[in-house]
């Protein structure tokens, strides 16, 4: 072979094998996925041992022994061999099977049938290039294949067992396996590895895994079922319990809201019912931390529906003192986020100190609801540290209004007059808020009935001058405006109060 011709030969060669691997990596990029790398290792090796081959048997090279071109013959047709298996290899099974057909097959078998078939191959080139006897290479000794056989005996069991255990879990997928939890990094020859919650990694042999049985909390969805366990006192209604249980999960971060989570009674205890809220999660990885969250939010809405959590006694402390000092620091606190409220501030000092006596604190957490549009109400927040949304719900949809922060108050109308939420009010922190409620009011008012008329003016002139700033009305609409609404609002909040006929 002349030198011309050896140089047109490998650029020809060269161009072919650019084109198929051009072309595989134009198929598979239409369809957001890049190209494996083995087909452009196998097309390199290809590349040179073709060269080699040609160039033995080129006019460069005169005087090379034959079993050196033989040699070299079976080596180029085994590269060449090895790039169109990688090539199939990427079409038939990476692309016909697993992307389109959706079957699960594990990389080793993939690099276990091309080995396979390369040395089929190798097995044919050998046959027809140099002519080697088959039988020969068939014929081994019977007592040499038998003690390979017995020494690979637990290799071959775990290889096996690997690529039956490919069929059931993947790299990434969360799975309990020999009281074992954790993620699945690596799927190997012969052990499976798991990286637990602790960041451990523990290896696990695969006829193990497969004999012990596995749980994949990652199929057939992602969606996973937790429980949280909780005990509550028995006179307290289970209903009213289970309800508040479900609107306790609602506003946990990570909880799905479909499918829905249920409240269920587990068990009469002792000295308590217990209760198991049931609910889903997407992200498994997150299950501690969501369990958490939901039982830090189910002890903030028992603590404020007056639902105790009892526990078993055996000594009782009694400490008067310290309480007396708190309640009295608790009550000094909220006669000071009381003055600010303007309808309020009509109230003396001592006034104040009893209705903050009668008013109690309550701690929301991000995401819980406070009061819901339209429902009915009588109790009046005033906000002492956090932030709240106020949201707008008409026709299904809803929209963010305004945020209040420390110092602002939500539910005035409801207190005075028992009017229906106007908006629903919603946590966008951790919130604190002053509860005061009608009972609440009416112990004060009940001594001086005239301080309903001072309230129901101020908020009368509150409610007048809102309106005038949209409407752009004058100063004196707005006056006018105020007094007759101002006669309105008292005889309503009297009503409320008292009823039509003590109003009178």
């Amino acid at each position: 072979m002349s030198l011309g011709l050896l140089v047109g030969t490998v650029m020809a060669m060269l161009a072919v094998m650019a084109g198929v691997l051009m072309g595989l990596t134009y198929l598979l990029a239409r369809r957001g996925r890049s190209a494996p790398p083995l087909p452009f290792y196998a097309g390199g090796v290809a590349l040179v041992l073709v060269t080699a081959a040609l160039v033995g048997r080129s006019e460069l090279v005169s005087h090379s022994p034959h079993f050196v071109r033989s040699g070299l013959d079976v080596a180029a047709w085994l590269g060449a061999s090895f790039f169109l298996f990688t090539i199939l290899d990427a079409l038939i099974i990476g692309e016909w099977l697993i992307e389109r057909g959706q079957r699960y097959i594990p990389d080793i078998v993939r690099q276990l049938l091309i080995g396979a078939e390369v040395v089929a191959a190798g097995v044919l080139i050998l046959w027809l290039v140099m002519g080697i006897n088959l039988v020969a290479l068939v014929a081994l000794p019977t007592v040499a294949a038998a003690m390979v056989g017995v020494a690979l005996k637990d290799t071959l069991t775990r290889f096996f067992s690997g690529i039956e255990l490919g069929k059931i879990v993947k790299v990434g997928e969360w799975i309990t396996v020999v009281d074992r939890e954790g993620m699945v990094t690596h799927i190997g020859m012969e052990h499976v590895t798991l990286l637990t919650r602790a960041q451990d990694l523990v290896s696990l042999p695969n006829d193990l895994v497969i004999q012990s049985g596995v749980t994949n909390f990652s199929r057939p969805t992602t969606t996973h079922f937790c429980n949280v366990y909780v005990d509550a006192a028995y006179r307290t209604p289970p209903e009213q319990v289970c309800a508040t249980l479900l609107e306790a999960a609602v506003a946990v971060p990570g909880v799905l809201q479909d499918p829905k989570a249920t409240a269920l009674v587990t068990a009469f205890n002792e000295s308590a019912i217990q209760y198991r809220i049931k609910f889903p999660i997407s992200d498994f990885a997150q299950r501690d931390m969501i369990e958490s969250r939901m039982r830090t939010y189910i002890w903030h809405a028992f603590a404020r529906n007056g639902i105790e959590i009892p526990f078993p006694q055996r000594v009782l402390h009694q400490t008067v003192e310290p309480e007396v000092v708190a309640n009295g620091q608790a009550v000094g606190r909220m006669v000071a986020q009381l003055a600010a409220v303007d309808f309020l501030g009509t109230l003396d000092a001592k006034q104040l100190e009893a209705l903050a006596k009668e008013a109690r604190w309550e701690s929301y957490l991000p995401g819980e609801r406070v009061v819901r549009q339209g429902e009915p109400g009588e109790v009046l927040y005033v906000i002492a540290s956090g932030k709240a949304d106020v949201r707008l719900e008409q026709g299904g949809l809803s929209s963010t209004v305004t945020t209040l922060e420390a110092g602002k108050f939500f539910g005035e109308m409801s207190l005075l007059t028992g009017e229906p939420r106007s908006a629903t009010v919603s946590a966008a922190t951790e919130l604190l808020v002053i509860a005061v409620g009608k009972q609440s009011l009416l112990q004060v008012v009940q001594e001086d009935r005239r301080l309903i008329e001072r309230i129901g003016e101020v908020v009368a002139r509150r409610q007048a001058a809102t309106a005038a700033a949209k409407t752009q009305l004058s100063r004196e609409a707005a006056a006018l405006s105020a007094v007759t609404h101002a006669r309105s609002l008292v005889e309503r909040i009297q009503n409320f109060f008292w009823g039509a006929r003590k109003a009178q």
